[in-house]
């Protein structure tokens, strides 16, 4: 009897033209058991039928240098390598810390030292000229060239729904502090707030109205409602394996929709009941964790699904003044004030240390949850690398060695579970053209040439 096999694009189809992706299942060719004899040898956890994928994630405002970087060049699980890399420690052997990389780019050109960072953060290429006025009376226009997520997709994303996919957690404005990723010079491409409107971008194909806010919660669940016959026939196709997969996928979509639909909950005595709408306000800073957690789980959900496989998720603006108050009740200032106060005072040093350690708690879940997916021999973060940069190394507009982290080895390509330090300061475009390596992209430099060497040493070997 012939074996039953799905295509690699099959998805579950229902009533109404509603559709919601698979995973990759045994059944379309893409299990270790399925691959030839000659493949099986010394693939370990990965595997080369699987797509590769890049997250990148942008926190703002600098870090504390004295409690970000760590005390050791090797990495086990379990070690805290430092007070705001703790988060990350179940995962330690699955990072990278890279030293001596520098924004060089970005010390000169229009803008100022937010402008500067955060549009070359991706590009690394000098800003426009422009009449965007910045926190110093300086101006500057968009930025100058193709952000790497971008360029990166142009090679690999081509063939799937969305080349990549760009978020935001209270990002506001349409303006340089506002904007990570590029498609070209001057061509910004805004990030997406609301988890429900990247949900229903993301994963559904019928039509939202952005005026009914309730008929918006209703075909979320529409979608999971409609397809459950399709579901049904394919799953007694099915073998154990993916019929364990395909039942964990489902639940996975089941479980985001109803957290959208849950609405908010809060024993703040000024939380109201929301009109109309169950909707939690992204524009609350108060649930800033909420919404990232249901931005990096459509992420996840995404890259499984093959959706896309490249997103970025943007950390408020440059220079934003939200005060995250969640965090520690101490704090009653803004980010970009409080990053300006330095951290030589031990209260502030101590505030702006549990900021970024809730950027790096972040960065932890994301991991963990990548590692939950079964993919193969392994799990969808073994063929994923995240990269968590920043627009400057400290409040005070620093840019030399600035705080980048890899976590995961994009196919086994990145050595990890080690701080690398450069011999000598780089450009961050070196680091730019590493991952572009990384991701099976050919390229000699990457950004502005005249600070591009070439692909970092040491992070391969």
């Amino acid at each position: 009897m012939k074996p039953f096999r799905l295509s690699r694009r099959a998805v579950l189809r229902g009533l109404g033209g509603a559709a919601l992706a698979l995973p990759f299942l045994e059944a379309m060719g893409c299990s270790r058991q399925s691959a030839p004899a000659s493949e099986e040898m010394g693939r370990a956890a990965f595997g080369a039928e699987f797509p590769k994928r890049l997250v990148i994630l942008y926190t703002p405002n600098g870090t504390v240098p004295p409690d970000f970087w760590p005390s050791s060049s090797q990495f086990q699980n379990g070690e805290e390598l430092s007070p705001i890399l703790a988060p990350l420690k179940d995962h330690n052997e699955d990072l990278l810390v890279l030293g001596n990389v520098s924004a060089l780019s970005a010390m000169k050109g229009p803008g100022d030292a937010h402008q500067k960072g955060t549009g070359q953060c991706l590009t690394a290429r000098a800003m426009q000229e422009g009449d965007f006025p910045g926190d110093a009376g300086l101006s500057c226009g968009w930025a100058d060239g193709i952000s790497v997520d971008q360029e990166i997709a142009s090679h690999i994303g081509t063939k799937n729904k969305f080349p990549s996919i760009e978020l935001g957690v209270l990002v506001y404005g349409a303006n340089v502090g506002a904007r990570i990723a590029y498609r070209g010079p001057a061509q910004p491409l805004p990030p997406e707030n609301s988890p429900y409107a990247a949900f229903d971008r993301i994963f559904s194909d019928m039509s939202v109205s952005p005026a009914d806010a309730t008929r918006k919660t209703a075909q979320r669940r529409a979608v999971l409602d409609k397809v459950a016959s399709d579901y049904d026939r394919l799953r007694r196709r099915l073998g154990a394996a993916d019929r364990e997969k395909l039942d964990g996928h489902l639940a996975s979509v089941e479980e985001i929709a109803s957290r959208l639909d849950r609405g908010v909950t809060s024993t703040s005595p000024s939380c109201a009941e929301p009109e109309l709408t169950p909707d939690i306000d992204a524009d609350r800073v108060a649930n800033m964790p909420e919404i990232t957690r249901l931005h990096l789980d459509l992420i996840a959900m995404a890259l499984t699904c093959d959706l896309t496989r490249v997103a970025t998720l943007q950390f408020t603006n440059s220079a934003t003044t939200k005060v995250l108050s969640f965090i520690d009740p101490d704090i009653t200032e803004g980010h970009h004030p409080m990053a300006h106060n330095g951290y030589a005072d031990p209260v502030n040093r101590a505030r702006l240390t549990k900021i970024s350690a809730f950027y790096a708690k972040q960065v932890a879940y994301l991991i963990a949850k990548l590692k939950s997916i079964p993919e193969g021999n392994g799990s969808v973060f073994d063929n994923t690398v995240i990269f968590w940069t920043n627009e400057h190394a400290d409040g005070n507009h620093l840019r030399q060695n600035i705080p980048y982290v890899l976590a995961g080895s994009a196919g086994g390509h990145f050595k990890t579970g080690r701080y690398v330090t450069q011999a000598r300061q780089v450009g961050h475009n070196n680091l730019l053209l590493s991952l572009m390596h990384a991701m099976g992209v050919d390229a000699e430099s990457f950004g502005d040439p005249n600070y591009c060497t070439g692909p970092l040493t040491g992070l391969t070997s």
